[in-house]
C-alpha cells in the first residue's frame, strides 16, 4: 500500500473517477435518444422495429443485474468498475462503426450489459466508500449523471450541426472512455485502492455470505421493486420524445431542437439531484416519491394535451426537476435496507427497472406503430400514476427504515 497517500485522499480520488464514470455513462445514454431519428431513417426502420433497440438494451441490463447479484459484492469493486468502463468504451466504438442492423442490436445488448453493471457498481462502491454518509454522496454521484445527460444531447447536437452523422458521436466518445479507463487503472496502480467504510467481510476478514433469500423476500424490497417497474415507464419519455416530435413535424421539431428539449430535462435532473440530499433530511423517501410522481404526471399530461413548441422545453425541465432524483432515492433506499450488501440490493431494484423498461418500451413501439404515437407517449404518465398509487397504498411497509435523511 502506498503510505504517502492517506486513505481519505484515496477515497476522494476514487470517488472522482467513479463520478466521472457515472457522468460518462449518462452521456452515452443521452446520445441514443437524440440519434434515434437518424438511425431509424438510415436503417429504414418501422417504429416497432426501432423499439428493439431499447428492448435489447434493457435485456442487456437484465443480464447485468444477474451478474451484479452473483459477483459484484464478491469482487473488488474498484477493479470491476475500471473493467466495465473499459468495455463500455469498446462497445461504443463498435456501435460507431454503424454495423448491420442485427449486429447493432447485439452491440446495444452488450453495451446495456456492461453499462448496467457499471451503473449499479458505481452506486454500490460509493455506498461502501462513505458508509453512513451514503445519501449525500449517492446524491452527488447522480447529480453528475444529470450533468452527463445534459452533455449527451449537446454533444451529438453540435456534431449534427457540423455535418457529422450519428455514428461519429459514438466512435469519438468511445475512444475518450477507453482513454479514461486506462488512466484510472494507472492511477489506482500508483496510489493503491482506498479502504471502504463498509465491506462485506467480518472482523476475521472472512467474506460474509450474501442473504439472497432474505433480500429478495423482504417486504421493503418487494415494494421497492414494484415501484421500480412502474417508474421505469418514464424511460419512454427519454427514449421516444425526440422521435415523437420529429416524426410529427420534422420542420417544426428538427433533431437539434429535440436535443435542446432533452438537455432541459437533464438540467432539471441535475438540480433535482443536487437538492435531493437536503430534501431527504426533511422528507422521507416514500413521501418524496409520492409527491414528485403526482406532480410529474400532471406536468407531462398537461404538456401532451397542450402540445406547443415553446412549452416543451419548460415541460421537459419541470419533469426533470420533479422526477429526476427518483432513481437516486430508489438506490438510497436499497442501500439503507441492506448496507453490507449494497450491490446486491441495488441489483434487485435495477432488475425491476430493466424489466419495466423493456416492457414499456416494447409497448411504446407497438402503440406508436399500430395505434398512435400520442398513446405511446402517455405511458410515462400512467407509470407515474402507478408509482404514486403503489407508494401511497403501502405506506406502512418499511416505514421504520424510511426516516427522513436515511
Amino acid at each position: 500500500m502506498n503510505k504517502s497517500v492517506s486513505n481519505k485522499k484515496r477515497r476522494t480520488i476514487a470517488a472522482i473517477y467513479v463520478i466521472t464514470f457515472m457522468a460518462a455513462f449518462a452521456l452515452s445514454s443521452g446520445l441514443f435518444s437524440n440519434a434515434m431519428p437518424r438511425i431509424i431513417e438510415g436503417y429504414e426502420l418501422t417504429f416497432d422495429q426501432a423499439s428493439l433497440f431499447s428492448i435489447f438494451q434493457s435485456a442487456g441490463m437484465i443480464l447485468a443485474t444477474a451478474l451484479t447479484v452473483l459477483v459484484v459484492d464478491r469482487l473488488d469493486k474498484n477493479k470491476a468498475l475500471g473493467l466495465m468502463f473499459l468495455l463500455m468504451g469498446g462497445f461504443l466504438v463498435c456501435i460507431g462503426m454503424a454495423p448491420p442492423f442485427v449486429l447493432l442490436l447485439v452491440a446495444l445488448f452488450l453495451l446495456g450489459t456492461v453499462s448496467g453493471v457499471l451503473d449499479n457498481a458505481c452506486a454500490a462502491y460509493i455506498s461502501d466508500l462513505f458508509g453512513d454518509e451514503r445519501a449525500k454522496y449517492i446524491s452527488i454521484l447522480h447529480a453528475f449523471f444529470g450533468l452527463g445527460s445534459v452533455l449527451g444531447p449537446v454533444f451529438i447536437g453540435t456534431l449534427f450541426k457540423m455535418g457529422f452523422e450519428w455514428n461519429t458521436a459514438y466512435t469519438t466518445f468511445g475512444l475518450v472512455v477507453v482513454f479514461l479507463a486506462l488512466a484510472y487503472f494507472v492511477t489506482m496502480a500508483v496510489i493503491k485502492r482506498p479502504e471502504p467504510a463498509v465491506s462485506g467481510v467480518d472482523e476475521a476478514g472472512v467474506r460474509v455470505k450474501i442473504p439472497y433469500k432474505k433480500i429478495v423476500t423482504s417486504p421493503q424490497m418487494l415494494v421497492l421493486c414494484g415501484m421500480a417497474i412502474f417508474s421505469a415507464a418514464t424511460q419512454v419519455f427519454n427514449t421516444w420524445l425526440p422521435t415523437y416530435l420529429n416524426n410529427k413535424d420534422a420542420l417544426l421539431y428538427p433533431v437539434s431542437f429535440c436535443s435542446t428539449i432533452m438537455a432541459c430535462y437533464s438540467v432539471g435532473m441535475i438540480i433535482s439531484r443536487v437538492l435531493n440530499g437536503a430534501i431527504l433530511r426533511a422528507l422521507s423517501p416514500r413521501k418524496y416519491i409520492i409527491t414528485m410522481t403526482f406532480l410529474g404526471a400532471l406536468v407531462l399530461g398537461a404538456g401532451l394535451a397542450i402540445d406547443q413548441k415553446l412549452l416543451w422545453p419548460v415541460v421537459s425541465f419541470l419533469l426533470g426537476l420533479l422526477i429526476g432524483a427518483i432513481y437516486t432515492v430508489q438506490i438510497i433506499m436499497a442501500c439503507s435496507y441492506f448496507p453490507q450488501f449494497s450491490a446486491t440490493a441495488i441489483s434487485y431494484a435495477g432488475l425491476a427497472s430493466s424489466i419495466g423498461g423493456m416492457l414499456f418500451n416494447a409497448l411504446a413501439g407497438q402503440l406508436a406503430q399500430r395505434v398512435s404515437f400520442l398513446s405511446a407517449m402517455c405511458i410515462p404518465v400512467a407509470g407515474m400514476v402507478g408509482t404514486f398509487l403503489l407508494m401511497g397504498l403501502t405506506r406502512r411497509v418499511g416505514s421504520h427504515t424510511e426516516a427522513a435523511g436515511e
